[in-house]
């Protein structure tokens, strides 16, 4: 495979990077989709300096697009999700987002931060709705600058984190499967990835 997985022993952290990945083309082992009648976006890897990224590159203003590039045959359930993430840019969002128990397109978990909105939130999308339900506002995020968003979640138990410190801890029990993981952004946002790394939780 292109795309670059490095498992260690005992449950250490997968990790997902593109430096095997051709530029200009979808990475290997994901799969890419959209809520309800919205495109998908242009996920393409591309050069960041030295380094290749995931950079979803479709700007159309689709307010109600929530699109996903998701690792395939991953299953977690109580885990540790992270990925470093560079809004680049976007009239209606800038976001950087993570998914996890993700059953289809339309039935997950996600943590997103936000430039445009100064906001990290933490949403339930089901049957394609996105709901809130946990966040902290006034959080100051720049465009073209990385950032690491982070979760972690046990059983019922959720914890959001910006770099290493602790925004907030929420409860829910709408997804209790496991599920893939992957990647996520609202409507026009053009967002680099990087480093996503996933590690089951005992």
């Amino acid at each position: 495979m292109r795309w670059m997985l490095l498992v260690g022993l005992l449950g250490a952290p997968a990790t997902w990077t593109f430096e095997k990945d051709e530029p200009d083309r979808e990475p290997a082992g994901f799969e890419f989709a959209a809520s309800v009648d919205a495109p998908p976006g242009k996920w393409r890897v591309v050069q960041d300096g030295g380094n290749r990224v995931l950079a979803q590159l479709d700007a159309q203003q689709v307010n109600k697009r929530f699109a996903t590039a998701v690792v395939k045959d991953t299953s977690y359930k109580n885990l540790r999700l992270s990925v470093r993430g560079k809004p680049i840019s976007g009239k209606d969002d800038q976001a950087v987002g993570l998914v996890w128990r993700y059953q289809d397109a339309q039935n997950y978990y996600v943590a997103r931060s936000n430039v445009l909105e100064e906001n990290v939130r933490l949403y339930r999308v089901v049957n394609g709705n996105r709901i809130k339900f946990a966040g902290k506002e006034e959080v100051k995020l720049k465009a073209g600058e990385w950032h690491t968003l982070r979760v972690e979640h046990r059983g019922t138990a959720i914890a959001v984190f910006l770099g290493e410190e602790k925004l907030f801890d929420a409860t829910d029990e709408t997804f209790e499967k496991s599920g893939k993981v992957g990647l996520w952004i609202k409507a026009d946002s053009v967002t680099w990835f990087d480093d996503l790394s996933a590690e089951e939780l005992k």
